[in-house]
């Protein structure tokens, strides 16, 4: 899981604070950080202050990682451990990331670089989260079996 999460696969992140209200963003780079306990650094838009403030609670989340090419994905589940600034070392993964991934779009859709760039956070910020679960979701007959968390 590890070698997918490095690709420019594309990131949802679904959080959920103590009183059940959702919200959906989009992630922009992934790390793990340890494998036991399994530990990702998830870097977010540093703008999205409704985002952030959920994780910044600790909140309960899901990110779903699937490839633009292949489809193939999964879903990460667990715990965030509160918000810290992206660092230097967050926006070179953020600016690889960015790259892997609208290069995928550009090569399997056709959208061109520039309206991609639109939807770039200027900066991000980043929040570990412990993972609980981890389910494949990649479409076909093992959609939503449990997989290893790292």
């Amino acid at each position: 899981m590890r070698a997918f999460l490095r690709t420019g696969c594309a990131l949802i992140v679904a959080t959920v604070d103590d009183d059940g209200e959702p919200r959906a963003s989009r992630g922009w780079g992934i790390g793990v950080l340890s494998e036991d306990p399994p530990l990702v650094r998830l870097l977010v838009d540093a703008d999205d202050d409704a985002t952030l403030a959920q994780l910044a609670g600790g909140c309960t989340i899901a990110i779903t990682a699937a490839s633009v090419r292949t489809l193939e994905s999964v879903q990460l589940k667990g715990h965030g451990r509160g918000v810290e600034p992206g660092t230097p070392e967050d926006q070179v993964r953020t600016d690889q990331y960015v790259e892997a991934f609208f290069r995928d779009i550009e090569d399997t859709d056709g959208t061109e670089r520039r309206l991609l760039l639109r939807i770039r956070p200027e900066r991000v910020a980043a929040c570990t989260v412990d993972l609980v679960e981890a389910f494949d979701q990649t479409p076909g007959p093992t959609a939503g079996a449990r997989r290893p968390t790292t």
